[in-house]
């Protein structure tokens, strides 16, 4: 086998595993924890090893903070240990996370299994995001909609976006999921924030744009929230609580 699923437990890798599992595919399955991960992704993933795998051979291979330090001489820490560490925030521009917890990780893993081909989850509708390795959904014509049928079609939750939870990507509805669904790790993230800010003397933002800090948007949810009652607030959360254990 010189093939490896690069699974992050989001839509897109999900219903390509599903996809090429189905079809007799039968090699390894790769998830680079890093250590960030919103809890719904453990939990969606944990769930899909054990309900959906599990019963057809396989399993999923994580990649994590020992494994990472040991293949690569990289930091032992998770995501956010290591950004706390050094007062830094992630950075859309280079993307260093990616490639130090994500990629650099897979990159060395399939070097030392002679695997020469990553399969990656990017859904037809978003072929702008291809790079030099192989997206089944792409050569299938496999829309992000079409991926959400394959994984109803076998009984499962729909995951959410997978990422991680201090993403310099994620939108402002994000971010108000994650402090209502998950305060302390918000708190952690505005805490990175502000500790960012202090060790290079000018406001840093974990987020793309940059017009509001983490803690500016914590007070735009608080008013926000005496709009709405509990119920009403909560059907407006874009990610809602983890099902998978059910």
């Amino acid at each position: 086998m010189s093939e490896l699923i690069s699974f992050g437990a989001g839509v897109n890798s999900t219903a390509m595993t599903i996809l090429l599992v189905n079809e007799g595919w039968r090699g390894p399955i790769m998830f680079a924890d890093t250590g960030c991960e919103w809890p719904e992704t453990y939990c969606f993933a944990e769930m899909f090893a054990r309900d959906w795998l599990a019963p057809r051979a396989m399993r999923i291979t994580v990649l994590d903070g020992a494994y990472r330090a040991q293949a690569s001489g990289r930091d032992e820490r998770t995501l956010i240990g290591y950004c706390e560490g050094y007062a830094v925030t992630p950075f859309a521009g280079s993307r260093w996370c990616t490639q130090g917890w994500k990629s650099e990780p897979m990159r060395h893993w399939a070097d030392a299994q002679g695997i020469t081909e990553q399969l990656v989850g990017i859904a037809a509708d978003e072929a702008h995001r291809q790079r030099e390795l192989r997206y089944p959904l792409v050569e299938r014509g496999i829309t992000r909609a079409d991926c959400i049928r394959i994984i109803e079609a076998e009984g499962l939750p729909v995951p959410q976006k997978s990422g991680c939870y201090i993403c310099p990507f994620q939108r402002i509805g994000q971010w108000r999921d994650l402090y209502y669904r998950h305060p302390e790790l918000f708190e952690r993230a505005a805490r990175l924030e502000e500790l960012s800010s202090a060790r290079r003397g000018v406001q840093a933002h974990i987020r793309v744009g940059g017009e509001m800090t983490l803690r500016q948007m914590q007070a735009r949810f608080e008013r926000q929230t005496a709009l709405f009652d509990e119920g009403e607030w909560d059907s407006l959360l874009r990610y809602k609580p983890c099902v998978c254990g059910v």
